[in-house]
């Protein structure tokens, strides 16, 4: 765990970075209307980037999974959960640290307030 809020928090520092380019890469190559998120809250016309719609939803993910295990500290299946969704929010972040450069601000802001979810988990 302690590796992974290292690994996101190099991501949150590239994440600072605005480009003032409008997310030029993003993964689904929105450009208005093409439909893959519906459901990116209150996000306007520029519809947000989908990819750190995942690595959000995996942290509320890996921090509800991580107060089970908190509850049941023997439960060798949801050790396993945990572990398999960590490593995959370290992938997520190093992804996500790559695009930095080309999030608008509201998607770095959105990235480092699940960046901050994420080193909150055991408090």
């Amino acid at each position: 765990m302690l590796a992974l809020t290292f690994l996101v928090g190099g991501a949150a520092a590239c994440s600072d970075d605005d480009g003032g380019d409008e997310a030029t890469d993003q993964e689904a190559g929105d450009s208005g209307d093409s439909g893959d998120s519906g459901d990116s809250g209150d996000s306007g016309e520029s519809g947000g980037n989908t990819a750190i719609d995942e690595f959000c939803d995996s942290v509320q993910e890996l921090v509800d999974k991580s107060a089970e295990l908190q509850d049941d500290p023997t439960n060798t299946d949801l050790q396993t959960e945990v572990t398999d969704l960590t490593t995959e929010l370290g992938q997520q972040a190093t992804d996500l640290a790559a695009e930095a450069p080309t999030f608008t601000a509201e998607d770095a802001e959105r990235f480092q307030g699940c960046q901050t979810d994420l080193t909150g988990i055991g408090s």
